[in-house]
């Protein structure tokens, strides 16, 4: 029930909140200097996600999970676009740079790497995690089988192979993204001959992959309303609970993040032709998306435990049992009751 609510707050989060979200974060913004809305954005999202990099790489759980692999290197992707935005992008138009200014070939390469692989990459890792979710659910011994092949590198691999294609096809018809650094957007160089096409594949294929990656979050959320779990005491089965239900709503917010990305720069962008509405809902939006996944990932996999303080017990003796109860002077007695 605590998931399903939680997915029912953040569907009207997605519909109700969220482009009004970046319109007041906007207007905050302008009141001193709109174009440093994106930057601050963007080292935001660079820092939560240098911070989860490093935190997970020098986790002391090992062997990792696979869940914390996945997670490890969602944060690749979320660390280059971010960075890009931070550092890159925001200087050149702060500036006052224009298209002319900035050399194509390093145009290229850099657009490239922000809407090439890792744009791509990030999705396909979600994929795998709602997957990951999945096999551990329904088939919650497999992991622990000797032998069994190495699924989440294998796929890890497979994702990175398959986000180079849309940089393969940009060679091959000579279609690049480019930064217009006077309009804050990433746009094809060539937009009547092919940039609406590659548009449209681009909001196809992100589409189909958030599609399958909420289709195994929704199995995953009617496994976990009916599953009875047998086999187990109920302390254990409110753990293990717990921890699906944690794993399964940190991959259904990150989904909907990136469907909020495509959503705005593919239809809300498009409402009214004006220079502030398209820099919310297609620079802006673009750089929170990996600030605001950034942020998930810190608060589903970080312990906050060192942020609350339990109050002290006190040892109570009924008839030689021992119990614990809090006292709250917080000094410990001990009583005897014969």
């Amino acid at each position: 029930m605590v998931s399903c609510l939680l997915v029912i707050i953040f569907l009207f989060y997605l519909t109700e909140i969220t482009n009004p979200l970046f319109y007041f974060l906007f207007s905050c913004a302008s009141m001193f200097n709109y174009k440093y809305s994106v930057p601050v954005i963007g080292f935001i999202g660079f820092v939560l996600n240098l911070f989860l990099f490093i935190r997970f790489s020098t986790s002391s759980k090992k062997p990792f999970s696979s869940f914390h692999r996945l997670c490890l290197f969602k944060t690749i992707p979320n660390l280059i676009i971010s960075a890009v935005f931070a550092f890159w992008t925001s200087a050149i138009s702060i500036l006052g740079a224009t298209y002319a200014h900035i050399p194509r070939i390093e145009n290229i390469i850099i657009s490239q790497a922000v809407s090439g692989f890792p744009y791509f990459l990030a999705p396909l890792i979600q994929v795998c995690m709602s997957v990951n979710r999945f096999f551990v659910i329904f088939f919650p011994f497999s992991n622990s089988q000797p032998g069994r092949l190495p699924f989440t590198n294998l796929a890890l691999t497979f994702c990175l192979l398959l986000s180079h294609i849309p940089l393969l096809l940009s060679a091959l018809t000579d279609c690049y993204l480019v930064y217009d650094p006077e309009l804050w957007i990433f746009l094809p160089e060539r937009l009547e001959e092919c940039g609406h096409a590659m548009d449209r594949l681009t909001f196809l294929t992100v589409g189909i992959l958030s599609f399958l990656s909420n289709g195994f979050n929704l199995i995953i959320f009617a496994k976990l309303l009916k599953d009875k779990m047998v086999g187990i005491n109920e302390e254990q089965k409110l753990k293990r609970r717990k921890k699906w239900q944690k794993m399964y709503i940190q991959s259904v917010l990150q989904d909907f993040i990136q469907l909020i990305d495509i959503a705005n720069y593919n239809f809300t962008s498009k409402l009214m032709d004006t220079e502030l509405w398209s820099f919310i809902f297609c620079s802006l939006s673009f750089a929170m998306v990996y600030a605001l996944d950034g942020a998930v990932m810190v608060y589903f996999n970080i312990d906050w435990s060192f942020c609350c303080i339990d109050p002290k017990k006190s040892s109570v003796f009924v008839s030689g049992a021992q119990s614990s109860t809090v006292k709250p002077g917080g000094k410990s007695n001990r009583l005897i009751i014969n």
